[in-house]
């Protein structure tokens, strides 16, 4: 007799078939084998008959209520606008099905303590917010180089996150206030983890600013900066005008280090590196196996299901508090230019 255990595999549907769906969720799912794609719902039936037509999705509901309505699913992921994230997570938890929401989890720290409340039940399902970045090893072993020391004390980071608006994000959310449109809103959220995993999110100030001169009244460019007691300054740029970046430098006594081009793993199975990046050392510290983000967080989705890995949303509320403050910070000095900090 065999003594092999099978390991569960969970059935999901999908609330929102927007484009973030198929490298999100649609496209993992086909490598990991704990996770079945079995429905799918969209406020616009026929976008979602499409997708589950060339995704192979069994399942059509016919609304997004009917969707939860279905008892054979274990859990959903929810794609939908950013202004309906906590709304749908609380009601997809309440119907009894974990949840995966894509980030950011919620706008405003109201949402959050509504969504805290519902966690607060003991018997309440898992809920994990979509930041694909965490779910890869280059963000620990940067953590263990500067826990280590070896380079001496880690004084500055510096952070660019700049992805140009397609088309100016015309009919996108990221151009409507309301929506959480803006730049920070939706790229500072990779920042702030980034930085509570090396230094926590207790800075002594914060600051902030913006012109706010995206359409609506969106920050199309902004720039943020944590100073921290022990003189650590945590500064980021993020933007939906200048070119494309995403990188992450680190300044310590002995070396300055950087993570070039941390978004590529988004679109397929790459590899990263850390490397030093004086005029007299560019050799790479540390090369990782290709991976991709993607893959990494719906097994790690999987995990939090299952009950092997924590939700960890004492982490995810701190951040939804501290980017709440940051983007208050940006309205209270709001700029006619932005300059740097």
């Amino acid at each position: 007799m065999s003594s092999v255990v099978e390991e569960p595999s969970y059935k999901l549907g999908i609330l929102g078939a927007s484009n973030i769906a198929v490298p999100a969720m649609l496209e993992p799912a086909r490598v990991v084998d704990k996770v079945k794609i079995t429905a799918i719902a969209n406020r616009t039936l026929a976008k979602a008959e499409a997708m589950a037509e060339a995704y192979q999705i069994p399942n059509v509901a016919g609304s997004l209520d009917e969707l939860l309505e279905i008892d054979e699913l274990d859990g959903v992921y929810i794609a939908l606008s950013n202004e309906l994230h906590a709304q749908w997570a609380i009601r997809a938890l309440n119907a009894g099905k974990h949840v995966l929401v894509e980030k950011p989890i919620c706008l405003h720290p109201e949402e959050a303590e509504q969504l805290r409340l519902v966690k607060s039940n003991p018997a309440a399902p898992k809920l994990a917010e979509g930041l694909m970045i965490a779910c890869h090893p280059w963000q620990q072993a940067l953590k263990g180089i500067v826990d280590s020391g070896e380079f001496g004390a880690l004084r500055r980071i510096s952070t660019r996150i700049s992805v140009p608006a397609k088309n100016g994000h015309a009919g996108n959310y990221r151009s409507v206030r309301g929506k959480g449109g803006g730049a920070f809103a939706d790229l500072g959220c990779y920042w702030l983890q980034f930085v509570q995993t090396l230094a926590g999110l207790q800075p002594e100030e914060i600051l902030a600013q913006s012109a706010f001169d995206g359409p609506d009244g969106c920050d199309w460019t902004f720039q943020a900066a944590l100073q921290y007691k022990n003189g650590l300054r945590a500064e980021c740029l993020t933007s939906f005008e200048l070119p494309f970046r995403a990188s992450h430098t680190l300044y310590f006594d002995h070396t300055v280090l950087t993570v070039p081009d941390f978004f590529r793993p988004v679109k397929g199975f790459y590899k990263l590196k850390i490397r030093h990046d004086l005029p007299d050392n560019r050799t790479t510290l540390c090369e990782f196996e290709p991976l991709n983000y993607y893959v990494g967080q719906l097994e790690a989705f999987a995990a939090i299901m299952g009950g092997q890995q924590a939700e960890g949303l004492d982490a995810t509320w701190e951040r939804v508090q501290l980017q709440s403050l940051i983007m208050a910070e940006a309205q209270r000095r709001r700029v006619s230019e932005v300059l740097p900090l």
